[in-house]
């Protein structure tokens, strides 16, 4: 499911509880205007569990996001729903794969009977037990980590917003304005001083309909990332975050059939790919609000480090000084993205495959930034723990970069848990952790549960 037919189910799902929720308050529980809407309800919910084993919904900052995609369209049937939620206290749902019409239907009764405010996440637990609810649980929350996540989720949204729009509307020969732009990287580069762990785990949750769009936003985000551990400053950054941005935005030049060929590439289209850099140069430079300089870092982002890679330049042309993040970032990113040519590289299999490049075709500097950046076991990675249970790293210790918490997926004997349990790492340094350390990577294709991308979903919190 694309992320617009994504945006489009969250909103009816809620819609139609919202609905049912209204309607009750005007018809009795068997009328068809109070039970249809929850069939619809179930009917759109059921396909979300394909993919995953549980689907969030909580409010964040006012707006209601489910499985992350947040719902900024509000009708009045979705706002007397989130209304219910906040004054009766719900600070997050967790839907279960089985879910059935009943538990929807009984939790709908919940919110219009519940005449209670600001009740425990324990009270309501009870009181849906009470009432028979078994596939809708209420999470217990951590205000300030879930609210981070829940931000990290919405900026990225509009990342992909903001990249799906410039390309469309060149791709139709316009020229956008360059103002969404700066404005979005601006964002990120926020959330990234706020939560990196938040934002950087969505850079790994791939997805496959809008690859062009979230690679764009998966290279701004690294790229972010490398700029702020090399403290080249505040107005840099932004450079650095745009062209990260719109670095493949020379591709709107190509003929589509090329760039979503699925098979290796001819020598004449290959050097029809090799274009885009230099077209990708002419329109950032039309483009308004647009710094110049990341212009350039536009068209040298294949260079190479060495200057074996294109567009060929003249003797002693030297490089722009944070081009080499844009390469690395966008190096990373495609190395851990699963495409119809390749298969995906651990986090901690690309950096060793980058660190054989460094001084080649990558810069080495940047290569060691990013390897201090993400650690030995980046944010996403799957790993086993020395009690044998396997799971995703969800957060990294500042400093050390060590693995300091994990999402156990996994138990020892290898049987996947109902539930994701985070559980603190042990850093050696005392407090929690239960004596669980990481001993090593493990390959996510040899779990099939993982390999549907449901561990991944759980790193974004």
């Amino acid at each position: 499911m694309d992320r617009k037919k994504q945006e489009q189910a969250v909103a009816e799902i809620i819609k139609s509880m919202g609905v049912s929720l209204k309607n009750r308050g005007l018809y009795p529980s068997a009328h068809p205007l109070v039970r249809k809407p929850v069939e619809q309800c179930l009917d759109l919910i059921v396909p979300f569990f394909d993919d995953c084993t549980e689907l969030a919904l909580a409010v964040s900052d006012g707006t209601l996001v489910l499985e992350g995609v947040p719902v900024f369209t509000l009708t009045s049937s979705l706002e007397f729903f989130m209304d219910r939620l906040i004054r009766i206290g719900v600070p997050a749902l967790i839907f279960e794969r089985g879910l059935s019409l009943e538990d929807i239907d009984l939790f709908v009764r919940f919110l219009h009977e519940t005449k209670a405010e600001g009740l425990s996440p324990e009270e309501i637990r009870d009181r849906l037990v009470a009432l028979g609810v078994t596939r809708i649980r209420v999470k217990q929350t951590d205000p300030e980590s879930d609210d981070d996540h829940a931000v990290a989720r919405t900026i990225y949204a509009n990342a992909v917003s903001v990249v799906s729009s410039v390309l469309q509307e060149i791709r139709s020969g316009r020229i956008p304005s360059g103002t969404d732009t700066v404005r979005v990287v601006t964002d990120m580069g926020g959330m990234l001083t706020r939560n990196r762990d938040a934002l950087l785990a969505l850079t790994l949750i791939k997805n496959f309909d809008e690859y062009t769009f979230n690679h764009s936003v998966n290279v701004a985000v690294l790229a972010l990332t490398l700029a702020g551990e090399l403290e080249i400053g505040e107005e840099a950054m932004v450079e650095v975050g745009v062209s990260g941005l719109l670095h493949d935005v020379g591709k709107t030049q190509l003929a589509l059939d090329l760039i979503r060929k699925p098979g290796s590439l001819t020598a004449d289209e290959f050097e029809e790919i090799k274009k885009h850099p230099e077209e990708g140069f002419v329109l950032a430079q039309k483009m308004s609000d647009i710094p110049n300089t990341a212009a350039f870092m536009i068209r040298e982002h294949h260079m190479r480090h060495d200057r074996t890679g294109y567009p060929k330049t003249e003797a002693g042309y030297r490089l722009h000084q944070h081009t080499g993040i844009i390469s690395v970032a966008d190096c990373y990113d495609a190395l851990t993205t699963m495409r119809c040519y390749q298969a995906p590289r651990t986090p901690a299999g690309a950096l060793l495959l980058m660190e054989s490049e460094a001084g080649k075709s990558l810069n080495p500097q940047v290569v060691g930034q990013l390897r201090k950046a993400l650690g030995d076991f980046p944010v996403g990675t799957m790993v086993r723990l020395n009690t044998m249970e396997v799971g995703v790293v969800t957060a990294t210790a500042e400093g050390v970069k060590a693995p300091r918490r994990v999402a156990v997926l996994f138990e020892r004997e290898g049987k996947p848990m109902l539930r994701p349990e985070e559980v603190d790492i042990d850093l050696g340094q005392g407090g929690p952790g239960a004596g669980r350390t990481v001993t090593a990577a493990v390959n996510p294709l040899l779990f099939p549960y993982a390999a549907a991308g449901s561990y991944l979903n759980t790193v974004a919190g």
